[in-house]
C-alpha cells in the first residue's frame, strides 16, 4: 500500500467507527447514502446561484436553508470519544510524525546516558559461546576522556556543558522539525471533514427543524456504549 491508500484508509475506518457510537444511530452505509443526496442537492444549488435562474422557494434564503444542514449535523457524539477514536487510530496507523521524532530523540537522549553494545562471550568448559551485552562510558565520561588526552593542563574542563550543547540540538532539531503532513491531512479530514457534531443542543435543533422529529439525546448511554459499565 502506498502512503495515500494508508491515510484514506485510516480515515475511513475512524468516521465509520466515530459514527458506530453516534447518536440518532445510523448504519455507516446509511450515512454515506445520505452524504451523496446532499451531495446532489448541493449541485443543484450551486448550478441555480452560477446561472442566476430565479426560484421561487430558493430566492432570498441561505444554503442550510434552501437544502438543510450536511448530514454530519443530525449526529451527536461527545467530544471526548471522539478525540478518544481519532487519537488510537493516530497511533495505529502512525500518523504523528513529530512524536516519533521526538520520541527517538529521547531515545538517544537515554542511549547517550547509559549505552550498551553487543559483546561476543566465548564459551568455556566445553559450553557454546554466545551474544552478551556490555555497558561502555557514557558521553559525558567520554568526553571528559578526550579533553583530558587532548588539553592536558587545562584547569576547567567541564564535559557535562559539552553533553548540555549536544542534547541541547537534539532538543532544536525537534523543534525545527515540526511537519506533520500526515497528522494534519488525517485531522482536516476527520475533523473539519463529516465527523459526527459535537455541539448536542445544535443536532437536535437540526431534527426538529428540517426532519420534524424530537429526539433526545442520553450523554450516559453514550458513555456506557463506549466505555462500557463500570458496574459491570
Amino acid at each position: 500500500m502506498t502512503r495515500h491508500e494508508v491515510l484514506t484508509q485510516a480515515c475511513d475506518q475512524c468516521l465509520k467507527e466515530l459514527y458506530k457510537y453516534a447518536v440518532p444511530h445510523i448504519e455507516w452505509e446509511d450515512f454515506k447514502k445520505e452524504c451523496k443526496e446532499y451531495s446532489k442537492k448541493y449541485k443543484e444549488w450551486d448550478d441555480w446561484k452560477m446561472k442566476n435562474i430565479p426560484h421561487p422557494e430558493w430566492e432570498g434564503k441561505s444554503l442550510e436553508e434552501c437544502i438543510g444542514p450536511k448530514p454530519f449535523e443530525f449526529y451527536y457524539l461527545p467530544q471526548e470519544i471522539m478525540k478518544d477514536i481519532c487519537n488510537s487510530y493516530v497511533y495505529a496507523y502512525k500518523l504523528d510524525g513529530k512524536q516519533e521524532l521526538l520520541d527517538t530523540i529521547n531515545v538517544l537522549k537515554e542511549y547517550c546516558k547509559d549505552p550498551i553494545v553487543d559483546k561476543w562471550i566465548e564459551g568455556e568448559n566445553g559450553n557454546p559461546g554466545h551474544r552478551g551485552y556490555e555497558h561502555p562510558e557514557n558521553l559525558e565520561k567520554e568526553i571528559y576522556k578526550y579533553l583530558d588526552s587532548n588539553f592536558t593542563g587545562v584547569e576547567f574542563r567541564n564535559a557535562e556543558i559539552v553533553k548540555d550543547i549536544f542534547f541541547k540540538f537534539l532538543d532544536m532539531a525537534g523543534n525545527f522539525f515540526n511537519w506533520n503532513r500526515d497528522l494534519n491531512s488525517f485531522n482536516a479530514t476527520v475533523y473539519l471533514g463529516p465527523s459526527p457534531n459535537s455541539n448536542k443542543e445544535r443536532v437536535i435543533e437540526n431534527w426538529k427543524k428540517y426532519r420534524g422529529k424530537d429526539i433526545e439525546i442520553n450523554e450516559k448511554e453514550i458513555q456506557i456504549n463506549y466505555y462500557g459499565d463500570d458496574e459491570d
